[in-house]
Parts: structure tokens; sequence; C-alpha cells
């Protein structure tokens, strides 16, 4: 089985929308959330869907699941006090029904320019390889500044930006968060961070520059121009 797992349990306090939560600003008239899932509903690969979500906002959202016919959303979980609590309750939430070795992929909710090829290359990578993260090349010069003074200049021939999905079998995503939360950590940064941390080896996956995280103003207004090009691409397609 192959689980997409989205999580969308914060409050977008640096997007300045005042009670409502980012992942339902719209664009084009659909909320950022169902326009994330779409990807996932919509991929013959995928066998269902696990959203975790801001408990005040879970009836809002069923009732978009049932809007939108998004059958594959087989769990609504209530989303914890930080992403790491909110992944690692789907992750339990989906290990009750799924086999061990189901592929879970691990992405954002505010995160809608994901496309069927990443999905697809993350779970091969995963079913071929191992661990799959989504990563985008970096095309600007990286520094190291501990203070207002630069430390390092950074070779960006072998960076890349971690982006999402973030992909693996359930059973070691299972073992990398309940380990964290036995090691007292409970606001780890993303699933990459502690499955490097555990020992296990990570493989990159080509991801598109236009999957960007909406966490800002800017990036909203970014999403929806890259929405827009799409739309007219496809009308003048």
């Amino acid at each position: 089985m192959n689980i997409g797992l989205i999580f969308a349990g914060g409050i977008g306090s640096r997007m300045s929308t005042e009670n409502l939560p980012k992942q339902f600003l719209t664009i084009h008239g659909t909320p950022l959330i169902v326009h994330t899932i779409q990807h996932f509903q919509d991929h013959p690969d995928i066998d269902g869907v696990a959203v975790s979500i801001l408990p005040s906002w879970r009836d809002r959202f069923a009732q978009l699941v049932s809007r939108y016919e998004l059958t594959k959303v087989n769990w609504i979980v209530d989303g914890g006090a930080t992403g790491q609590e909110s992944r690692h309750r789907a992750i339990r939430a989906v290990s009750n029904e799924c086999p061990e070795e189901t592929v879970v992929l691990v992405h954002d909710g505010v995160r809608p320019l994901i496309d069927a090829q990443v999905i697809a290359d993350n779970i091969r990578t995963v079913r071929e390889k191992g661990p799959a993260i989504t990563c985008t090349k970096g095309n600007e010069t990286i520094v190291s500044a501990s203070t207002t003074e630069i430390d390092e200049v950074l070779p960006r021939d072998h960076l890349y930006v971690a982006q999402a999905p973030q992909s693996l079998r359930l059973s070691t995503a299972l073992e990398i968060y309940d380990r964290a939360v036995a090691d007292g950590d409970d606001d780890s940064i993303d699933t990459a961070t502690l499955l490097r941390r555990y020992g296990h080896r990570l493989f990159r996956v080509e991801g598109p520059r236009s999957n960007i995280k909406i966490t800002t103003a800017e990036d909203y207004y970014i999403c929806r121009a890259f929405f827009d090009l799409i739309e007219r691409n496809q009308i003048g397609g």
C-alpha cells in the first residue's frame, strides 16, 4: 500500500491572515489543503490519505472532504502542538490499519504544487532503495553565519533544498518518531532530520522548484502566480 500523510495542524502565524489558518486560504476558489490532497486523490498508486488537522477546524475540513469528493481521505486526525506531534499522530493512525511495509509519503498541507511524477518517484525510490527525500537544486550562494559576520561561504555544487514528500516505510516511520519522543524531542523540523539522526540512509528525489511550502504572505502570492501560469498553459494548450 501507498499512503499520503498530510499534516496541516499549523495556524499560519507568519501569514497575518487573522483567524483563518493558511491551509484554508483559497487559490482559484479552492482551499490550499484541497489543492494539495487532490494530487494524492488523483494518483493511481495512492491507496489512501491521512490528514492531521487543527482540532478546532476538523469539522470544517470534513465538510471540504465531502464537498470535493476526496474519497481517499480515510483518516482525519487531530493535530498536535508541534509539526512532529501532528505527523506522529497520523503515522500511528495509519499503523493501526496498514501493514508495516506500507509506503507513507509525508507531505505539507500547504505545499500544493507537487505533481504526479514526484509522487511516483518517491514511491519507487522507497521500494527500490530506501527513504526518499524530495529535493531541488540550490541556485544561490549559501553562507554560514552565527552572528552578523559570515563564517563560511559554502560551495553550492552539491547543495540541495529539502522539500516534501519525505517518504519511507511505515515501520521506519514508527521507529524514528517513537524514538524521538523517548529521547525527549517533540519538535524536530522534519522526517529527514529524524531519519538521519537515527542512522538511516536517505535517497534524493528530484522535485520541481515550484514545489514551495506556503509559510509567508510572499509565498502565497508566488504560489498563486504559479497556479495562474498553469491555468493559462492549460487554456492555451
